[in-house]
């Protein structure tokens, strides 16, 4: 579904992990309890990777450090309407917090990371070892929306 007035994408890339689908699934289940999405259509898809992101200048496999395999989906949210600053800092805040409790449940020689962006730019997404100024997560969703 390409963007457009009705539709945004973003697309969001997991890299470093040894399951990279159990955890594209696990972050689809954790964005979903966020109350700024709920509020707002939207579907989930699955993409392969742009071919110029999948392979190196040589045309080889791209491999970084721990980069799961080429060919792996990146999970794209596609927002129905305009996208307003609310879901862009709910989605930052969200990646940020499910990226640091991934990295604490890290196995050997993972080294997960996390990609989003639109229009094929993708950005990392740093986590942070300081606290929300909102406060700690709650269970309704990592903003602390109830």
């Amino acid at each position: 579904m390409p963007e457009s007035a009705g539709h945004h994408e973003i697309r969001i890339r997991i890299t470093g992990t040894n399951n990279p689908q159990q955890d594209i699934d696990d972050l689809q289940v954790w964005l979903e309890r966020e109350p700024w999405l709920s509020r707002r259509d939207h579907t989930w898809e699955q993409r392969p990777r742009p071919a110029q992101d999948a392979a190196g200048t040589d045309g080889a496999a791209a491999a970084g450090p721990g980069d799961m395999a080429v060919g792996v989906d990146d999970l794209i949210l596609v927002i129905v309407g305009a996208v307003a600053a609310e879901v862009t800092k709910g989605l930052g805040i969200a990646l940020r917090e499910w990226l640091r409790r991934r990295k604490e449940e890290r196995a050997e020689g993972e080294a997960p990371a996390v990609d989003a962006g639109t229009g094929g730019e993708l950005q990392a997404v740093g986590d942070t070892d300081r606290p929300d100024p909102g406060g700690p997560a709650r269970e309704g969703g990592s903003t602390g929306e109830g």
